[in-house]
């Protein structure tokens, strides 16, 4: 292997964890009005089951 290869490899495996530690939090933070969203939409009182055929609600419904 040549050295700009390597060096292609080194930068990619120091990098890439340093970007996953950096946006984990940020993910983290901005995922959470999303998640709260969702679970107020399925644990409301008057939410359709998950799977009901005869009304033809399936998982993937909204």
């Amino acid at each position: 292997m040549r050295y700009e290869e390597k060096a292609k490899l080194t930068a990619a495996g120091v990098l890439v964890p340093a970007a996953v530690l950096v946006a984990s939090p940020v993910l983290l933070i901005s995922g959470a009005p999303v998640r709260r969203r969702y679970l107020r939409y399925v644990y409301r009182d008057e939410a359709p089951a998950i799977l009901d055929k005869e009304q033809g609600h399936t998982i993937c419904d909204r």
